[in-house]
């Protein structure tokens, strides 16, 4: 609908989506959360996508180019994920009930590790997705940056260093 020129409400995009307002509000507390995360999604690639071109068995691959998609990601639309964040943030403080987000990240995780599933029991496998999507995303960035002075290219390898231990490859 952004595309479209159309202005947006939930209650609109719920609609158009075939969702339950209740649905719509429980992913976007606020009209503001809902156009950064549109905004943001319009940059996006889908899973299918980002890993058509990587065996489903290489799990080296799959694990460089998830790394490298959220960094190119985040690092070239860097302020508007800040913005998201800082619009996600002032939600969940003032609604501490509704502050479930997008599980863009852990789709794209859990595909990247798809090659581990077979041979790594569930809770493993559960708590290397929620873990490496914690490195990926704007808050890792942000805490890596301005807390401990990191350049990008040292956020990116930080990230890969931290992933391999995360799956210990």
């Amino acid at each position: 609908m952004l595309v479209e020129g159309s202005t947006i409400s939930i209650e609109q995009v719920a609609k158009r989506a075939e969702v339950s307002k209740a649905t719509a509000y429980r992913y976007f507390s606020s009209k503001d959360v809902l156009q950064k995360e549109a905004s943001l999604h319009t940059q996006s690639e889908r899973k299918e996508e980002l890993f058509a071109d990587i065996r489903a068995d290489d799990l080296p691959g799959r694990i460089d180019k998830l790394i490298d998609y959220h960094y190119e990601l985040l690092t070239n639309n860097e302020a508007e994920f800040r913005l998201f964040l800082s619009a996600v943030l002032k939600e969940s403080v003032q609604d501490s009930e509704n502050n479930t987000r997008a599980g863009r990240r852990i789709m794209l995780t859990e595909e990247a590790l798809r090659p581990l599933q077979p041979t790594t029991p569930k809770p493993e496998f559960d708590k290397m997705v929620s873990a490496i999507s914690v490195v990926l995303g704007i808050e890792s960035l942000t805490v890596l940056k301005d807390l401990c002075q990191l350049e990008n290219a040292e956020i990116q390898e930080t990230w890969k260093w931290m992933i391999n231990k995360i799956i210990r490859v």
